[in-house]
């Protein structure tokens, strides 16, 4: 029997990863010094390790003396799904029109956008993928969807909605000029993200911060993919 202490429960996608972990046979406890081992939120923070040293300490994100679930492939897979789901429902609340015949532009295509398109796709969209890189963009075609370069940001274009998944500033003065009035851009890249805020603001573009987007709006889904991914590494890599 494996005993975990989980001492960050306000986080609520922490509580469902740990009602995961109960389901899977595994027990709590609250002192973290009679633990085999501990878990932590994404984005970990380093004073969360503070009283851990010399214990198995599972966290996401960061720089840290412990196993990183969120670089685990089959989190990242699954994670990019409730974030494209989420992105889904911040379109629904913050767009006054309809996803059907909208033109959508994504940036990027790894995983999130891939997801992204899977859902879009059957609601009547136009999508297109805009990417750096050849493979990328061959990617985007096989599965159905038009693509472009990065470089023809800026060129006008009348997409009603961008999104971006590139963590790398690409829209700043040359590329925001070129948008259609009233397009709204959704930035789901980490910081620090992919837009000049700055400017957006100045142009009174509308810019949705996208960022987190599994615990808002999907926050119980959340925490049991971090509890079955901590299970599955501790019985496939640890045991």
């Amino acid at each position: 029997m494996k005993y975990f202490s989980n001492p960050f429960t306000e986080d609520k996608r922490m509580y469902y990863a740990e009602k995961e972990l109960e389901r899977r046979g595994f027990v709590r406890v609250n002192d973290s010094g009679n633990a085999d081992f501990v878990i932590l939120p994404i984005p970990a923070k380093a004073y969360m390790f503070e009283g851990l040293e010399g214990k198995t300490v599972f966290y996401g994100a960061g720089d840290f003396n412990g196993i990183d679930y969120n670089k685990n492939e089959l989190f990242l897979l699954e994670n990019a799904h409730l974030t494209a789901e989420g992105a889904l429902a911040l379109i629904k609340e913050e767009c006054a029109f309809a996803i059907k015949d909208s033109s959508i532009l994504i940036t990027g295509y790894g995983r999130i956008a891939k997801a992204l398109v899977r859902l879009l796709k059957p609601y009547g969209a136009d999508i297109t993928v805009s990417a750096r890189n050849k493979l990328s963009r061959l990617e985007a075609e096989l599965d159905g969807v038009n693509t472009d370069t990065l470089e023809a940001l800026r060129r006008e274009n009348s997409y009603d909605i961008i999104i971006n998944t590139v963590p790398h500033i690409l829209f700043t003065k040359p590329e925001l000029d070129c948008l259609k009035q009233g397009a709204v851009i959704f930035d789901l890249a980490s910081f620090p993200g992919g837009v000049d805020t700055l400017y957006a603001k100045a142009k009174n573009i509308r810019l949705v911060n996208g960022r987190g987007l599994p615990s808002r709006y999907c926050e119980e889904s959340a925490g049991v993919l971090i509890g079955k991914t901590v299970y599955n590494i501790i019985k496939e890599e640890l045991s």
